[in-house]
């Protein structure tokens, strides 16, 4: 009679301090350090919040590049020639991510065609 009596106390106090426990920090509820929009820890470092895959991505022509790349300046090539490519067409940006550089279109990130970096 007594054992039942102990378990159902013990599990009346267990289950309080379990609901008082702190979230992990990604979770919300102003408990995260650094990271008050809630994202898991692998999102919360990235830059500009892309996903962990996104940065290593290779693009192939056709495909569309995040507009992420085409609206920050430490990616857009503003001399061309320095990288010997040709120069852009009106509407058109040069782009270059790692050792790529993306010829895509200015509005909708369309990629019009990709060079390998020739200097490694």
């Amino acid at each position: 009679m007594k054992t039942p009596l102990i378990a159902i106390a013990a599990l009346s106090l267990a289950c309080p301090a379990a609901a008082l426990a702190d979230p992990p920090p990604w979770a919300g509820g102003g408990h995260g350090h650094g990271n008050p929009h809630g994202e898991p820890p692998g999102l919360a470092k990235k830059p500009y919040g892309m996903p962990p895959g996104q940065a290593k991505k290779l693009w192939r022509q056709g495909e569309r590049l995040p507009p992420v790349y085409l609206e920050q300046r430490t990616y857009v090539i503003v001399e061309p020639r320095r990288y010997h490519l040709r120069p852009a067409p009106y509407g058109y940006r040069w782009v270059r991510i790692d050792d790529r550089y993306y010829l895509a279109q200015t509005r909708s990130g369309l990629i019009a065609q990709v060079v390998e970096a020739l200097v490694r």
